[in-house]
């Protein structure tokens, strides 16, 4: 008999280890995925920054634009208010610092139109990843409501094993009390026999 308690406790010791090994699992896992989240938040943190940066760049460059922009238009006016006003030297004069001013507006209008696709290509990278970790968020938050459904599950079965070890316990407690009040019954009815005969 001491042979099968033996191999019945190995068997509850290899039962608990293997148990154990896989909480320990779902913890390193757990741990995974929110170390992984936790980085690709810091990623979207990083991209909002830059996003950012390349909207205040975007802004500056459009302001800088405009007003070269504005420069170049007012040194073309200058230079054609020149020429109606038959002034060919003071015009010749002013072409020159006029095309400098335009070549420069449309460098800015280069550089601000790139800014432009740059805003535009970050905007998109911050949607994505933005989506991507919301929707890494979920799944996250889907599966720790089923492992706390597990858990609650297990306790469950767990209670129920107990509670009926418990009832076997009773019951056997029940029939132990039961024959023992009914030798003592039969005792005492066999003494009120003797009296009775005596």
């Amino acid at each position: 008999m001491k042979w099968i308690d033996r191999i019945f406790n190995s068997l509850r010791t290899a039962a608990r280890d293997l148990l154990s090994e896989d909480d320990q699992t779902v913890d390193a896992t757990a741990d995974r995925a929110t170390a992984l989240l936790d980085a690709a938040t810091a990623r979207l943190n990083v991209l909002r920054d830059e996003l950012a940066q390349a909207i205040a760049r975007e802004k500056r460059l459009e302001v800088e634009w405009h007003s070269a922009q504005a420069q170049a238009d007012a040194l073309n006016e200058a230079v054609d208010a020149l020429l109606r006003a038959n002034d060919d030297e003071a015009a010749r004069a002013q072409i020159e610092p006029a095309s400098r001013t335009q070549v420069k507006a449309d460098e800015l209008s280069e550089r601000y139109q790139a800014a432009v696709r740059t805003t535009a290509r970050l905007r998109d990278e911050v949607r994505s990843l933005q989506g991507q970790v919301d929707e890494a968020r979920q799944q996250q938050e889907h599966i720790v409501l089923r492992e706390n459904s597990a858990e609650s599950l297990e306790k469950l079965h767990q209670l129920q094993r107990e509670q009926r070890k418990d009832a076997r316990t009773l019951d056997a407690d029940l029939a132990a009390r039961r024959e023992t009040v009914a030798r003592r019954e039969d005792r005492l009815a066999a003494r009120d026999e003797i009296k009775r005969n005596e």
